[in-house]
């Protein structure tokens, strides 16, 4: 895994909605054996930036799952909503969720009713440990791929190749084309669960 990794995604993870991160990850790995793949969601901004730089991309790309046993449950007080449906980024039509027996995606849905999430063919725990390789991350605000310390919350694509040690990883997400979708909500809040969305 770790030999085949050339660009992915760094992803902050830590408790979500009374979960533990061992019960989410037990979760999604279960939506994928159910359903060949699930959505792993969090906190929404503008794909465009990262879509430029993978579009060219032929090999695996994956999400790394940050690890650190001071993280807390930023909501877990807080109701969060079931996805009612996704549209892949590179398809304007949005499609209803599969059944919630299925697959069940949750999410504040605090930024414009919407919310990004990967999508994952397969859920890989790991042993906590920091990957064997450095990267560079890309700044979507600078359009430039930078060589300074990883910042400490929120998801960046990183790439193989340049100086940054990245902290420790807890899973790795092995994600299938094309990668990304948008979420919505049409339902009201739920306390009852949630997948690896942070809500940030």
């Amino acid at each position: 895994m770790w030999e085949r990794f050339e660009i992915g995604f760094w992803h902050t993870f830590r408790p979500y909605a009374g979960l533990s991160p061992a019960q989410i990850l037990e979760w999604k790995a279960s939506e994928t054996v159910r359903y060949g793949w699930t959505f792993w969601s969090f906190a929404y901004a503008s794909p465009e930036a990262w879509l430029e730089q993978l579009a060219s991309v032929y090999g695996p790309v994956f999400a790394f799952c940050s690890h650190s046993e001071a993280a807390r449950d930023p909501d877990q007080h807080r109701g969060t909503r079931l996805a009612s449906h996704f549209r892949h980024v590179d398809d304007g039509d949005w499609q209803a969720m599969p059944e919630q027996h299925i697959m069940k995606v949750t999410n504040p849905f605090k930024r414009q009713s919407l919310a990004l999430a990967f999508k994952v063919a397969r859920v890989v725990p790991v042993p906590p440990q920091v990957p064997p390789f450095e990267v560079e991350w890309y700044s979507k605000g600078d359009r430039a791929w930078r060589l300074d310390v990883l910042p400490t919350r929120g998801e960046f694509l990183i790439r193989k190749g340049g100086r940054v040690r990245l902290r420790r990883v807890a899973a790795v997400l092995e994600l299938e084309k094309p990668y990304l979708a948008v979420l919505k909500c049409e339902s009201r809040p739920t306390r009852d669960g949630a997948d690896g969305a942070l809500g940030r």
